[in-house]
């Protein structure tokens, strides 16, 4: 199987237009957010968990580090395969996720900032449990739109897993999973997935647009799957 070839074009190729044509209908490119924890320090700058490096111009929000992700990181990666995110600059998300236990949306700030990276500094202290985040391509596909027999065996002839084909865990884009997450259309996109697993609660994700990171507002509204 070529890795050059999405599945839809090497199903055109193998003569299944019309199986590749449903599966084209129900395609994204996600990029999936691996978590390794660091052996020693983690280098200021770096997509990672825990504390952030804000520069000085940033002050510290009051409220927890979800992510920090350096977009020369994940440029150099080649996970964001639809050039989606901007080449430099640092991406921060913030939150504090109590008023989930009622059930409310939570306080969240999205930062992106894109200055000289050696201003940048550690706020808080470094701890094991902090981890740097690496990154990974994966084409997803909505798993109703292979919902039938013949086109999930298909599937399966190709070296893809019909009951995988949405990842479950940490991304940004392609498609939300969860029993009871948002449906996302229209001009929208999945920011983060991201799992929370507290409670009742599986899932948060932040939803924005195309035009939002364009604009490198990462404008966004906030939505959960509750179990």
């Amino acid at each position: 199987m070529s890795k050059e070839l999405t599945l839809f074009e090497q199903l055109e190729r193998a003569g299944y237009t019309e199986e590749a044509e449903i599966l084209k209908e129900n395609y994204r490119n996600a990029v999936i957010l691996k978590y390794r924890l660091a052996e020693g320090e983690i280098p200021i700058g770096a997509s990672k968990t825990g504390c952030p490096d804000l520069p000085p111009e940033i002050e510290l929000p009051d409220m927890s580090l979800v992510i920090q992700l350096n977009m020369c990181e994940i440029a150099e990666s080649g996970a964001d395969v639809e050039n989606l995110l901007p080449k430099t600059g640092m991406l921060y998300i913030f939150w504090n996720p109590e008023p989930l236990e009622n059930f409310e949306e939570p306080d969240y700030d999205i930062i992106y900032w894109d200055g000289d990276m050696s201003t940048l500094r550690r706020c808080g202290n470094s701890d094991e449990r902090e981890c740097i985040i690496e990154f990974e391509a994966q084409e997803e596909y909505d798993e109703y739109g292979v919902d039938y027999e013949d086109l999930r065996d298909l599937v399966s002839d190709y070296g893809y897993d019909p009951d995988d084909l949405v990842s479950t865990g940490d991304k940004l884009f392609g498609y939300v999973f969860g029993g009871n997450a948002p449906e996302v259309k229209g001009d929208d996109i999945l920011l983060l997935q991201y799992g929370f697993d507290e409670g009742c609660i599986w899932n948060v994700y932040w939803i924005t647009d195309k035009e939002s990171i364009k604009n490198h507002s990462f404008g966004s509204y906030f939505a959960y799957d509750m179990d």
